[in-house]
């Protein structure tokens, strides 16, 4: 299971909160993604936690985020070659389809010679277009280089449809081992003391995950009408409507707001 291992994630903070019962097994540990096409600060914060990081086997492509968060209907979800169709923003459709083609590129010659590779899950997680381009990326790869590969359990009101796609004839094994929590926290507080930890500031990990290996095609036969029972970490999340999210100029307005207040204390 982890013999000749590399864990690749879409953003760093991805490994302890979706694969932190392996980060210290694994022989390294690849981000994809480092800048925002909207945040020039996340980038540079990113860099200085991976120079901080506990572990010294971390590096990152380097590639600049699709923007794609938030921009599929997760409520009726739409599978495509790369990941997950963007409903709500063709330019962010067509960075996405472009970063696979990216991806799949610079992964290549990483996975050539790999045995086990572990990262996102089919539904992203919690519904994160992002993650679930780099698993459509590396199951792509793993047809040519015939590699194990494994992702978690982790679930969310907002990904559940999504995972309802993969439940029938979803045919897997899988391991379940605990949650490195000592580990984990220590590299929490690596990103937040440098602004890029990007999850709940007071999220508790679950004592144990499953890491499922993903049936590659040619291990199955046929379709099954049924699925497979597997645990799921189970997350329930905030999903707002479109009536409840704010416009973006009320969003540019507020943090323009905040700025003022923190160089003109006082004054309204």
């Amino acid at each position: 299971m982890f013999d000749s291992s590399v864990l690749i994630v879409a953003h760093p903070d991805d490994e302890i909160l979706w694969l932190s019962s392996v980060i210290d097994k694994m022989d390294s540990i690849i981000f994809c993604f480092n800048d925002s096409p909207y945040n020039t600060e996340v980038g540079d914060a990113r860099k200085k936690a991976i120079a901080q990081y506990p572990l010294l086997n971390v590096s990152t492509l380097d590639i600049v985020e699709p923007d794609a968060w938030d921009k599929a209907d997760w409520s009726q979800p739409v599978t495509t070659d790369y990941g997950i169709k963007l409903e709500k923003c063709q330019e962010a459709a067509l960075r996405y389809q472009d970063t696979y083609e990216k991806l799949i590129s610079i992964l290549r010659s990483i996975v050539a010679n790999r045995k086990n590779v572990f990262t996102h899950n089919p539904w992203g997680e919690y519904g994160h277009e992002e993650h679930v381009l780099v698993y459509r990326v590396l199951k792509a790869l793993q047809t040519e280089f015939h590699y194990d590969l494994w992702f978690s359990n982790y679930c969310s009101n907002r990904s559940v449809n999504l995972m309802d796609h993969y439940i029938s004839g979803f045919v897997t094994d899988y391991e379940c081992l605990s949650v490195n929590l000592a580990l984990a926290e220590e590299i929490v507080e690596v990103y937040k003391k440098n602004g890029c930890w990007t999850w709940y500031a007071d999220y508790q990990w679950f004592e144990r995950e499953c890491l499922m290996r993903a049936k590659p095609s040619w291990e199955q036969a046929e379709l099954l009408l049924y699925g497979h029972n597997f645990p799921v970490n189970y997350i329930k999340i905030h999903v707002e409507t479109h009536e409840q999210r704010p416009h973006r100029i009320v969003r540019v307005a507020e943090k323009i707001t905040r700025c003022l207040e923190r160089f003109f204390p006082g004054r309204k």
